[in-house]
């Protein structure tokens, strides 16, 4: 069986690779990775990390194009990649235009699609924006859906999807955190110091919001005396410029590079809080008992906040300012949260995804199909 693997991201890459290994350990099982290189220098970066080298690299899409263009461009390169090497079944991940033109691609050439981290939804379009359509998009055309929890197996359920079609599996981003726990070790922090993590990087946040969420670090530096603040920059350089005009030069507050994911685990690693808009740190910081406020009015995993081990704040200046201060001045309330259970699975994800693909058949697609027994 010949499947291939589409990826163009970091979050992607970091996603797939544990499936990837898995299928590889099938002898009657043929990954092909096929690289979109929609993110550029971060897909590389990850793709390094790991050791995989592309059985094919498509021609990135232009800067110069709109989102829908760049889009676009990536569909009809993959069209043609699928049409010469007609695979069994397609794999993509998540929530990407990467994910979203490879399942568009693969349906049109009515060649079965395989959904990793199928069923995650906010229900608003606006956000985030456009990862939220693109989900909706896939979840009308896979055949295959591999739901990484139970909230977002019933989303499937409520929206249609057959029953047969839906496994609930777990979330590769535990595999691929288990998988790098021996390479990886947290990064040393100041001398009396703790530390607190920061990303930023949805669209929804590109306005006036990131603005309110750089005011509040400045303000929740005065205000604890004992934390220094990393601000991990978006590789974006409109996002960058503006994060240097607020932050650069402040006292307890750093400004890092884009990092690979090892260092940027052995970062979260080191922290006491996080603070991030990130779906994957969503997912990453519970695993490493990392408290993580949600810069976001929205999530499409929602698991995280059920379970203790993530609260949302939006992005109002008063409100970062006042949870995270609670937080960092709370032992108690914020240990709570540490020793919460992460909802995301066992790390094992991969292994159940390439055991329904083995079992699965290309004309048959029901065939031996279900949801499967809580992770």
């Amino acid at each position: 069986m010949n499947i291939a693997i589409l990826a163009g991201t970091r979050p992607e890459v970091v996603k797939l690779v544990p499936v990837y290994a898995a299928l590889v350990a099938r002898s009657n099982i043929r990954p092909v990775w096929i690289s979109t290189e929609q993110q550029g220098a971060l897909n590389a970066q990850a793709l390094d990390t790991f050791g995989i080298v592309p059985d094919i690299r498509l021609e990135p899409p232009s800067s110069e194009r709109t989102l829908g263009g760049r889009f676009a461009q990536v569909m009809d390169r993959l069209d043609s990649v699928l049409g010469e090497l007609s695979p069994d079944l397609v794999l993509v991940q998540g929530d990407t235009s990467t994910t979203a033109a490879g399942a568009m691609a693969a349906f049109a050439r009515r060649i079965p699609i395989g959904h990793v981290e199928a069923g995650l939804r906010t229900f608003n379009l606006d956000s985030p924006f456009p990862e939220e359509g693109w989900r909706c998009v896939v979840g009308q055309l896979a055949a295959l859906h591999f739901a990484p929890t139970e909230a977002a197996a019933r989303v499937l359920l409520e929206q249609g999807v057959a029953k047969d079609k839906i496994h609930m599996t777990g979330n590769t981003g535990v595999d691929a955190i288990r998988l790098s726990g021996a390479r990886n070790h947290p990064e040393p922090r100041l001398p009396g110091l703790r530390r607190v993590v920061v990303t930023v990087h949805r669209r929804e946040n590109w306005g006036p919001e990131l603005e309110q969420i750089l005011a509040a670090l400045i303000a929740l530096r005065d205000r604890v005396s004992d934390i220094e603040i990393v601000f991990v920059a978006h590789a974006n350089p409109a996002l960058r410029h503006r994060v240097e005009g607020a932050l650069a030069g402040q006292p307890r507050i750093r400004i890092s590079e884009p990092l690979d994911y090892l260092r940027f685990l052995a970062l979260l690693k080191s922290a006491t809080l996080a603070l991030s808009d990130s779906g994957g740190i969503q997912e990453e910081a519970p695993v490493l008992g990392l408290p993580l406020l949600v810069l976001r009015n929205t999530t499409e995993r929602a698991e995280a906040v059920e379970a203790g081990v993530a609260a949302m704040v939006g992005v109002d200046t008063a409100t970062i300012v006042e949870t995270a201060s609670i937080l960092l001045t709370n032992e108690d309330l914020r240990m709570q949260m540490v020793r919460g259970v992460s909802p995301f699975g066992d790390g094992f994800a991969a292994h159940r995804i390439v055991d329904v693909i083995a079992d699965w058949h290309p004309d048959m697609v029901a065939d031996g199909a279900r949801i499967q027994a809580a992770v």
